[in-house]
């Protein structure tokens, strides 16, 4: 447990284990807590380095305009990696995650190794029927936030009743939310579109997405549509968030392809390197 200050803010985070390492970037509403399963699998193999979100959990107040919300987030994160003189790593974001990680792949390139993905979206439509209602859903959201979290707390329980260990961390968040943040958040989330940026893309791609809703899975197809060469994989009896929901399968499934990747990766080296040799 420790808090970096790092871009006039203070981030906490949390490692574990050692060897290549994973970032796993926290959903809206939730903190780094909620990779509690991930970090118990992956620490035994891998780095694992979790943390609050500027403006989330443990970590320092979110004052930035709209625009600027997810750039900072990232900015705050690389800075982070250079705390723990970490050069490159790999990312895993779920939900709001999923977008900070689609942007640390485009404009921090050299710092990712690879992208998991997980039931999150590159854009909102807004010119379509759907898009305009989701985005005055955005913006007509204060509400929820600034509403006492237990009042949620019914349909919140109905909603995750299959799923009691994502039910928790979900109740947490909305007992423990920081509204005004939240609220920058989910409106800057809304603005956001990354459809054109993913197919510059270049890093190896995991998508996945819960199968319990046909509009999260269409969300991760079109996210899947513009990376080049990603992969997708629908985890069966599970929503957002996937990880929590069937966490053994999420583990396995980020497990193999980032062992084949790294794999991969240790070949292309050996190849280089003879050829430099005997070129």
């Amino acid at each position: 447990m420790a808090v970096a200050q790092v871009n006039r803010t203070s981030i906490y985070y949390e490692t574990y284990g050692a060897g290549f390492p994973i970032v796993f970037v926290h959903g809206h509403g939730l903190t780094h807590e909620m990779f509690k399963p991930q970090i118990e699998y992956f620490s035994k193999e891998y780095q694992v380095i979790v943390c609050d979100l500027r403006g989330n959990g443990k970590s320092g107040k979110l004052t930035q305009a709209l625009g600027d919300i997810i750039e900072t987030q990232c900015l705050d994160l690389i800075l982070l990696m250079n705390e723990l003189r970490i050069g490159q790593a790999a990312f895993v974001g779920v939900s709001y995650g999923g977008l900070i990680v689609q942007h640390l792949a485009k404009y921090y390139k050299e710092r990712v190794h690879s992208i998991i993905i997980s039931d999150s979206f590159c854009r909102i439509e807004s010119s379509t029927l759907t898009g305009k209602m989701q985005l005055a859903a955005a913006y007509c959201s204060w509400l929820v936030y600034f509403s006492p979290g237990e009042l949620m707390l019914p349909a919140t329980r109905l909603s995750y009743q299959r799923w009691s260990r994502a039910y928790s961390e979900v109740r947490k968040g909305m007992l423990d939310k920081r509204p005004i943040e939240l609220y920058k958040q989910r409106l800057a989330a809304s603005l956001a579109d990354y459809s054109e940026h993913l197919k510059a893309i270049k890093q190896p791609a995991l998508c996945l997405a819960g199968d319990f809703g046909s509009f999260g899975v269409d969300c991760m197809k079109e996210v899947v549509s513009r990376l080049p060469g990603a992969r997708m994989k629908i985890i069966p009896d599970a929503c957002d968030p996937s990880n929590l929901c069937q966490p053994d399968v999420f583990n396995e499934v980020v497990r193999q392809f980032l062992a084949e990747q790294l794999r991969l990766q240790e070949e292309n080296a050996g190849d280089s390197a003879g050829e430099r040799r005997f070129g």
